[in-house]
């Protein structure tokens, strides 16, 4: 299984990965609804991304869910 996680700021995401143990740096993904749409559909289609809450968490949420397997948004609180 992979997971994606999303380090959400202003105008940029950091993204990394989890597979099969090791976590690799997949850079910065832009908020505009271009820019995460094409993000989504590369092959982590059958993954989990994790999204950090933040203000636009769900927006951000709403955008990818059509194109991975699962979305969470996750409060570290």
């Amino acid at each position: 299984m992979r997971v994606v996680g999303l380090d959400i700021h202003r105008v940029f995401a950091e993204a990394v990965l989890l597979e099969n143990g090791t976590i690799r740096r997949l850079g910065r993904v832009g908020m505009r609804r271009d820019h995460l749409t094409a993000f989504a559909k590369r092959p982590t289609h059958d993954g989990h991304v994790v999204v950090e809450a933040t203000g636009n968490a769900s927006a951000v949420a709403e955008v990818i869910r059509p194109h991975v397997g699962r979305v969470v948004i996750a409060n570290p609180r």
